[in-house]
């Protein structure tokens, strides 16, 4: 450019030199000027050439606005780690230092993409793509930036990688850093990311236990996260469809696991009384890093099964022996009775009762056949049960009482019946409302049922006919039918009163004119009836099985003695029940 204004100088010479003597003339010389002439101008005109030894040039440059530069590197704060990374949904911070140039503020933006922009006239910079995942807010120069990343998004992989970049806030010319930067160490990029484990499905895999009976409550699970080590699942069986991550369980919570196998199953043992049917539970999952899982909240069941009632104390008639009403009286009513029933189940379980009393020898024991002589079942309309004061209690203090009636001819076993080896017993079954769910209890010890020995005789009078005084009644004999009325076999003695005139006397027939025979007879060939010392008559009578008479008879003959007035004459003759020890027992 020198050599330019340089070219100009001598072509202008000519006028400028001119211009110059003129003015130094009439100024009378006011400067002095040391000309050249020497140099000739190649188009023939004369020239001045200016005696220079140095030179000026001015500089001009546009300057452009740089992008700040990280003076601290950018980092996640808190760092994310394979063993603590950031749960989806969740949220991660980013910090970072910038220094810029002419004192701008800057903005700290992180992205998934690899480059980053700022527009003029628009305040914030943003990611090249528009994937960010944070922006911070204004920063001064040489003053920390930072920004959080909220709602982590549920990534194929475990881990995101991350860019940082730092935009100045210059009006005219806003700069971003060229490069992304990633931090270094743990705190660097990528950032780990912990997925939601996700619950199959679950199932009880020791079912059907009874009350108080333990079960094992499986969840079947899967979680794709597996850098560093697999995640650890912990579940939550809950007896209602509530829970959450702080409190747990809403209601009662039937048990916890863990386990980092995809399998996760804990124990669960039922309290009892519980009533026998199907219980619904909810199973909730989340994982070491509080990440509650997808697919919370399934059901399914565990099932309670049927106990039998127990029954403890079981007595017969107090623990008294029986003593038996005779024939066409009414039967003893007898009770057996419970000290307690309870039922695991509960108290409601338990539906009705039975009893069975029956002779300690008989075919069966308890589970004898009913039989008026040795077995007697009680049927549930005549048991009562009483003492319930309702689910879930099992009521150790319920009862049941049975009654039933003992017929006149049941089997004696006192020691004066010879059976002394054996007594009468009782059971009663409680049953509940399954089939076959019934729970016993036999008395401990028996009581004796007593012997009775009774009779009756059919007929009111001995009516022997007319017979002439002196004469006797031959062969047509009178009979009297004894009947067994009691529980044991019996023969009969008898007795007599003379037979007065017209009932009151003074003429008689001694009673020694009577004779009696257990078969048909001549008179003569009878046994004498005596007033004071029984004789007794070998009937021979089994004991009753039924309420069908067992019987026997006797039969009666007279002779009168001469010259006795005739009229009426009336008596009386006793039977008198005597047990036969050797008889028939059945």
């Amino acid at each position: 450019m020198g050599k330019i204004i340089k070219e100009k100088a001598r072509r202008s010479l000519p006028v400028f030199v001119i211009l110059c003597l003129v003015n130094l003339f009439f100024a009378g010389y006011a400067f002095n000027l040391n000309l050249d002439f020497a140099n000739v101008h190649k188009d023939g005109l004369v020239t001045m050439a200016l005696d220079a030894q140095a030179d000026n040039a001015s500089t001009t440059v546009n300057v452009q606005n740089a992008p700040p530069w990280f003076t601290v590197a950018p980092a996640e704060n808190p760092s994310s780690t394979s063993t603590t990374p950031v749960n989806v949904g969740g949220s991660i911070a980013f910090q970072g230092t910038a220094t810029d140039g002419e004192d701008d503020d800057y903005f700290l933006i992180i992205c998934t993409t690899t480059k980053a922009t700022s527009t003029i006239g628009v305040m914030e910079p943003t990611c090249v793509g528009g994937n960010y995942l944070c922006r911070s807010g204004a920063a001064s120069s040489t003053a920390q930036a930072s920004c959080t990343h909220n709602g982590v998004k549920n990534i194929a992989g475990e881990t995101q990688p991350w860019y940082a970049f730092i935009c100045d806030q210059h009006l005219g010319d806003p700069r971003c850093s060229i490069v992304g930067a990633q931090g270094t160490g743990v705190s660097g990029s990528p950032f780990y990311v912990n997925h939601a484990p996700r619950l199959n499905h679950v199932y009880t895999s020791i079912n059907n236990q009874i009350p108080g009976g333990t079960f094992t409550f499986l969840a079947s699970s899967t979680d794709q996260d597996i850098t560093g080590a697999v995640d650890r699942i912990d579940m939550y069986a809950c007896s209602t469809n509530s829970w959450s991550l702080a409190a747990g369980c809403a209601s009662t919570t039937f048990c916890v696991g863990s386990s980092s196998a995809p399998d996760v199953s804990c124990n669960y043992t039922d309290t009892a009384p519980t009533k026998d049917k199907a219980y619904n539970y909810w199973v909730f999952i989340k994982d070491a890093h509080q990440l509650v899982g997808t697919g919370n909240g399934s059901t399914t069941t565990y099932t309670i099964t049927n106990v039998a009632p127990v029954i403890s104390g079981v007595t017969l008639n107090g623990g008294s022996n029986i003593s038996l009403n005779i024939k066409n009286a009414p039967n003893i009513d007898v009770l057996t009775g419970s000290v307690s029933i309870t039922d695991n189940n509960g108290c409601s379980d338990v539906v009705s009762a039975t009893s069975t009393i029956y002779l300690g020898t008989v075919s069966g024991g308890a589970n004898c056949a009913a039989n008026d002589n040795n077995c007697y079942k009680t049927a549930a309309a005549y048991c009562f049960i009483s003492g319930c004061t309702g689910d879930p209690d099992n009521d150790a203090t319920m009862t049941a009482i049975c009654s039933t009636s003992l017929a006149f001819h049941s089997v004696p076993t006192d020691a004066q019946a010879g059976a002394s080896a054996t007594s009468w017993f009782s059971r009663i079954t409680a049953w509940d409302e399954a089939i076959f769910g019934s729970g016993s209890y036999t008395t401990l010890n028996g009581v004796e049922v007593i012997s009775t020995a009774a009779l009756d005789v059919t007929e009111l009078n001995i009516n022997y006919g007319i017979i002439q005084a002196g004469m006797d009644s031959g062969t047509k004999n009178g009979t009297t039918t004894v009947i067994n009325f009691g529980n044991t076999p019996i023969n009969t003695d008898v007795t007599g009163t003379d037979m007065l005139r017209g009932g009151i006397g003074p003429q008689l027939i001694g009673i020694e004119r009577q004779q009696h025979s257990l078969n048909n007879f001549a008179f003569g060939a009878g046994t004498v009836t005596s007033s004071s010392t029984p004789d007794t008559v070998a009937t021979v009578i089994p004991r009753p099985t039924s309420a069908v008479d067992v019987s026997d008879q006797i039969y009666w003959g007279i002779g009168l003695p001469l010259g006795i007035p005739s009229a009426q004459y009336e008596g009386e003759n006793t039977f008198t029940v005597v047990e036969n020890v050797g008889g028939n027992w059945n």
